[in-house]
Formats: structure tokens, C-alpha cells, sequence
């Protein structure tokens, strides 16, 4: 069920991701305060935090294009998948131009399951079927609002986790591991996070950062965090009693962190629930993490109510 709710997820960021790329629509963005007592009765903007740094991420307009050499990404009962080379879409960013051969009696749907740039986890646009005896040319394409929250611009390493499943039922058949895909800007690449904002949770291997309020989100309005998870395991980050101004909502925040890796991710709330309680603008929330082992589900830990405003 939690996997199933990751997925969706997943899917409306794919969806949101088209429709800003498409309708070209900048987004008001508000401050998140600490309100919770203890930094002596002042509050901190979170564009001005002095607990974390916030990076330049216009882009290097003189910076050539990353090229890759072509490579065998994995094989498996006669079905293997070679990157070719790597492309940059004015619509959908950039892409890595993938042939794929099935030499095998069966059917198969390829996917992935995650995306990993420059150690950020982004959103991927991928999936293929091709049938027994068939060949295929198709591109993986990553997230290019993902990469532009995170603020990278200079794609050095790519890391995939590929799945095989029969396209009929949907059963997962194989899981690759990971494979790396290290471009010609690799020794350059940028590392430095965009992880400015107010530092919400930093304990157990885990720092939670609220960077800004988006007022007018695809599906009603969002709090945008980053996330990183310096465990040994992958984990995955929910939240539970989420109040805005004071009344119950449903947070939708279902994020996988591998160890390690960070993301740029939101908890949105549905417009349904502002309008049934009259929330026309979200001046503060509280709310408790709940981190999870990614493979087993198993409760890692939550943390104690978090109170935050917003101004």
C-alpha cells in the first residue's frame, strides 16, 4: 500500500513537472519561520537562514553539452539495454537515448524504479515494452524541474535502478542494481546542495529543511523540503498529524531517500481539504516526521510535533 502511494505520487510529479514546463507559470513562494520558542522570540527567513547556504544555480550558458560513451547498462534472458548517448530537450530536459534488444521468447515492459543525479533523487520519464524478438530506441528522460530545484546544472553521474516485468500482469520479474553512468563533466559536476532554508529536523542521520511555501500548486498548495539521508539504509520519509492553521489535513509526502542521497520534495495538501476548512493562505502547521526503512517499512523513528509559520 505504501509502495502504491509512492507511485502515485510520483506519477503527479511527473504530471505537475509537463504542465510548468509547458505553461511557462512562476509560482509565489512564501517564507517558513520557526515558531516553535527556541530561538529567542525572533523568527528566521528561510531565504536568509544562517544555518545553510544557498547556491547559485544560473546556468553556465558557455558550459558544452555532458557526452557519455555508449554502454551495455544490463542484460538479462536475452534482453539487454545499451545507453547510447545523451541529449538535452528544450520541453522535456535532458535524456539519455537508450537501444534496447529482446532476443528472448518473452514479452517485456522496462522501468525504473529510481533516478539518482549528481546523488539527488529526481523524478524519471521511462517505460518500454518490447516484444520477443523485437528491438526498441527510446530515451530516459530525468526530471529537468527536479534538477532545477536542486540546482544542478552540470549532470556528472547518473545512477539507475532498472526493473523488468511482464507487461500483461505487471509482475516484477528482475531488479538490476544499480547502474552508473558517469558523463564527461564527471570531475566537474556539481556537488554543492541547494539546500537553503529553515533547518525543521537534524537528528539520526536525517535533515529535514523546509525551503518555502508554493501558494499555487498543481493540485492545491505544497511545503517544499529537502531531505537528506546520511543512514547506511534507504529510507523513506512520511509525515502524520499535519494541521494547517490549526485544523486536520491529509498530507500527501511519500519520499525515498537512498543512503547517502538527497531529494527536493513537497507535502502537498489537497485542495479539497483548504476549501472545506476555509484555508485560503497557510500562515502556520505543525505536523510529525515519520522515517521508515524503505525495504522492510519498518518505523525507524518519529519525531515529536514540529511547529512552523509561514510568512
Amino acid at each position: 500500500m505504501k509502495n502504491n502511494k509512492f507511485k502515485i505520487k510520483r506519477l503527479l510529479s511527473v504530471v505537475a513537472a509537463l504542465i510548468i514546463v509547458m505553461s511557462m507559470v512562476s509560482c509565489e513562494m512564501s517564507s517558513i519561520t520557526d515558531i516553535s520558542g527556541d530561538t529567542g522570540g525572533g523568527t528566521r527567513d528561510v531565504v536568509n537562514n544562517d544555518t545553510t547556504t544557498a547556491t547559485d544555480t544560473t546556468a553556465d550558458s558557455n558550459k558544452s553539452q555532458a557526452t557519455i560513451q555508449e554502454k551495455i547498462l544490463f542484460e538479462y534472458n536475452g534482453l539487454s539495454v545499451t545507453a547510447k548517448e545523451i541529449i538535452s530537450d528544450t520541453i522535456w530536459g535532458a535524456g539519455i537515448k537508450v537501444h534496447i534488444e529482446n532476443n528472448s521468447n518473452k514479452d517485456y515492459g522496462i522501468g525504473i524504479r529510481h533516478a539518482i543525479v549528481n546523488n539527488c533523487m529526481i523524478t524519471d520519464l521511462f517505460s518500454c515494452t518490447v516484444a520477443a524478438g523485437k528491438k526498441a530506441n527510446d530515451t530516459i528522460y530525468l526530471s529537468s524541474s527536479s534538477l532545477m530545484d536542486a540546482g544542478i546544472s552540470n549532470i556528472g553521474q547518473i545512477e539507475l535502478y532498472f526493473y523488468l516485468y511482464n507487461p500483461n500482469t505487471y509482475q516484477t520479474e528482475y531488479e538490476t542494481e544499480c547502474v552508473t553512468i558517469k558523463t564527461s563533466h564527471y570531475n566537474e559536476m556539481d556537488t554543492t546542495v541547494e539546500n537553503a532554508g529553515h533547518v525543521l529536523y537534524d537528528e539520526n542521520g536525517v535533515k529535514i529543511i523546509g525551503k518555502y511555501v508554493d501558494e499555487y500548486g498543481l493540485l492545491g498548495k505544497a511545503i517544499v523540503l529537502y531531505i537528506s539521508n546520511s543512514r547506511d539504509e534507504n529510507i523513506v520519509v512520511s509525515c502524520d498529524d499535519l494541521s494547517i492553521n490549526g485544523y486536520m489535513v491529509t498530507p500527501l509526502l511519500s519520499s525515498t531517500i537512498y543512503a547517502n542521497k538527497y531529494i527536493i520534495d513537497d507535502i502537498t495538501i489537497l485542495r479539497s481539504d483548504l476549501e472545506e476548512n476555509d484555508i485560503k493562505e497557510i500562515k502556520d502547521f505543525a505536523l510529525k516526521f515519520r522515517v521508515y526503512n524503505a525495504n522492510t517499512y519498518q518505523t525507524i523513528f518519529v519525531t515529536n510535533e514540529l511547529s512552523f509559520g509561514v510568512e
